[in-house]
């Protein structure tokens, strides 16, 4: 292949600018990325559950969720101990 042809084909690959005014821009904060090692970088490790959807609803986040099984957790200590 020569220089031209080389060149036309690495033209073909870049958008052009018609299809780039097309494009939306995406500026919603569950979109970008956080830094370190994935977005859990935050996190402490622990073990990973599933929650049912019928009960997500009642919740809606972990910080409930946590908050809920804590007040359990609470309960049946002063349960235990009576």
């Amino acid at each position: 292949m020569n220089d031209d042809s080389m060149k036309k084909a690495n033209e073909q690959l870049e958008p052009t600018q018609a299809s780039l005014d097309e494009m939306p821009e995406i500026n919603e904060k569950r979109f970008r990325r956080l830094p370190g090692r994935g977005h859990h970088a935050n996190r402490s490790t622990g073990e990973i559950v599933i929650i049912d959807a019928d009960l997500w609803s009642h919740f809606g986040s972990a910080e409930a969720v946590n908050d809920a099984l804590r007040r359990v957790v609470d309960d049946a200590k002063k349960a235990a101990g009576s």
